[in-house]
């Protein structure tokens, strides 16, 4: 038996949704925006409010899809979900909002995003964590599908469709202006831009030899490009050791953007050179050309940009049991530059090709009111 929920979802489908964004990896976040852009595609009349903290503020902050996006308490510990239940009630009590329905994505299947759902109390709930007692609608994630899609199954809840849709990050004019700056700054000739992401993340390493990316910088340097770093603050010591191995080329922009700021220095870039990270799926968003180092463990079908044709994916040899010590030596440096050299004959840098990218992710939608 499930247990007692809050209010009831009206008669019809629903006119008011909630989606509790609380799987902060930043792949999460971006994999959880096609759900938004299908609802609105198919239901511009549902009011669609975003409930998040940290890296899905950020992600979602100018998303022209949500009318309300509501900063809460991180959820730190698995008893944290009281007080957000509490904090998030209150804020739709003051915004004069019922959701009719709670939803949460494929990447929340620890057993404390269900019990945010049940303990929030404001609708009835559906989402995919491995506690299918406390929802209203449990769905079984399939492994034949990616991620991204499996969130997707969601859509016909809402009288929305679950076709595949791309993610999409969105940056403002500020956003733009300040990725417009740093580029002066790294890039002052204006050469075709590549970027460069050396350092991967999450429980086991996803490196590539220093080495083996030194050879690639020095690659695209014989080709007129100038190359950006780009990561957090914490990749700094990796970077400079890559740009001393090649003779001091390229320049890092690690730890200096917020994700917004990120997505528009993407589209600004002409090619993307990238470990399977975070950065990896925001570029992902922005169409941007670019060269993925796979993981040997990993399924490609989960995260991975599939069958897209600006996009070269390389692994490794599948294993297993991974070796101890396994940093995806085993992808060969003349693939990664055969990659390169087809993708910039497919797709030659152009601005063009950069404005192109810029006006498809620019929003003229403002954070403050929706998120105040």
């Amino acid at each position: 038996m499930k247990a007692s929920r809050g209010p009831r979802r009206r008669q019809g489908l629903p006119q008011t949704v909630l989606v509790l964004q609380y799987a902060m990896p930043v792949g999460c976040c971006v994999h959880g925006t096609p759900l938004l852009a299908a609802i609105r595609s198919a239901r511009p009349d549902v009011t669609i409010i975003v409930a998040t903290h940290g890296n899905g503020l950020a992600a979602l902050l100018h998303d022209p899809y949500i009318d309300h996006l509501i900063e809460t308490p991180a959820m730190t510990s698995r008893w944290k979900v009281f007080a957000i239940a509490g904090f998030l009630r209150k804020r739709l009590r003051q915004k004069g909002l019922q959701p009719d329905i709670v939803l949460q994505d494929a990447s929340s299947v620890g057993g404390s995003y269900a019990l945010l759902a049940l303990v929030l109390r404001v609708a009835p709930t559906a989402g995919f964590a491995h506690a299918p007692l406390l929802y209203d609608i449990h769905l079984d994630y399939d492994l034949s599908l990616s991620l991204l899609d499996n969130t997707l199954r969601l859509a016909p809840l809402v009288g929305a469709e679950s076709a595949h849709l791309e993610p999409a990050i969105y940056f403002s004019e500020a956003d733009l202006d300040t990725a417009r700056a740093l580029l002066r700054e790294v890039n002052p000739a204006d050469l075709p831009l590549v970027g460069f992401v050396v350092q991967g993340r999450g429980p086991k390493s996803s490196r590539w030899p220093e080495e083996h990316f030194a050879e690639v910088l020095r690659y695209v340097r014989s080709l007129g490009y100038c190359a950006v770093f780009l990561g957090i603050a914490s990749d700094t010591e990796r970077i400079d050791r890559v740009r001393t191995l090649a003779g001091g080329y390229g320049a890092s922009l690690a730890g200096r953007t917020s994700i917004p700021e990120l997505t528009a220095v993407l589209c600004l870039c002409d090619l993307l050179v990238t470990l399977d990270t975070g950065i990896m799926h925001v570029a992902r968003s922005t169409d941007l050309p670019m060269v993925v180092l796979g993981t040997a463990w990993q399924e490609p079908l989960e995260w991975m940009p599939l069958n897209k044709k600006n996009v070269r994916i390389i692994r490794g040899e599948e294993y297993e049991d991974l070796p101890v010590g396994y940093h995806t030596h085993r992808i060969d440096v003349n693939d990664v530059l055969q990659a390169i050299a087809e993708l910039r004959h497919a797709y030659p840098a152009s601005s063009h090709a950069r404005d192109w990218r810029v006006s498809h992710r620019l929003s003229t939608r403002s954070a403050t009111p929706r998120n105040s």
